[in-house]
């Protein structure tokens, strides 16, 4: 079925002085699994912990052909220390899933389906793993810091949206049995490797 995907964009703010910008920047980044409250309008992606139909709790749209939506996406947030004239960025990434923008129609139900929705938010993990990749592959200065974390995040979330895309198009929402199951492995395969990644 139809995925809808958004993101919240977090960090928190860097105030850089004239000292410390002549200084060194060391930025350190990984995935988070934030602990999930039972309460809580948002999931956190956390391997091997499934979504339920219980969690689509959204009102269904009536623009909408498909029969649930998926509001997932991947976010971080940021942390510093300055010691030893280098300043210290910790960068922590994590997927979410909401409740109340996600929907299911009442006449769905099956596992099928559900697996397909799934899916949708590991695609967003995988989008979230590959941003932690990218800021781990460049070099951040303290004048580029910011520019270039934006420009990553922006490079990253697009790649995402057009997998999401791309995984509703060939599936055809789900539609298309042979396709599903040859994206429901591809997927858990990928996701696999994630996980061993740590």
């Amino acid at each position: 079925m139809k995925k809808y995907s958004f993101v919240i964009f977090i960090i928190s703010a860097l105030v850089f002085s004239n000292s410390i910008n002549a200084q060194k920047i060391a930025v350190s980044a990984a995935f988070e699994h934030p602990s999930n409250k039972a309460n809580s309008d948002t999931i956190y992606y956390v391997f091997n912990q499934k979504l339920n139909w219980s969690d689509f709790q959204g009102k269904p749209g009536t623009q909408f052909s498909v029969g649930a939506v998926t509001a997932s996406g991947f976010a971080f947030h940021s942390s510093m220390d300055y010691s030893n004239n280098v300043l210290n960025i910790r960068i922590g990434v994590y997927a979410f899933f909401t409740k109340q923008d996600s929907w299911k129609k009442p006449n769905i139900n099956s596992d099928y389906h559900l697996e397909h929705e799934q899916h949708h938010f590991d695609i967003s993990c995988l989008g979230a793993q590959k941003f932690v990749e990218e800021i781990k592959s460049v070099k951040f200065t303290s004048q580029n810091y910011q520019q270039l974390l934006d420009s990553l995040f922006s490079k990253v979330y697009d790649e995402n949206i057009k997998l999401q895309d791309q995984y509703d198009r060939e599936t055809k929402n789900s539609i298309d049995v042979k396709k599903q199951i040859e994206w429901n492995k591809k997927i858990s395969d990928m996701i696999s490797k994630v996980n061993k990644m740590g």
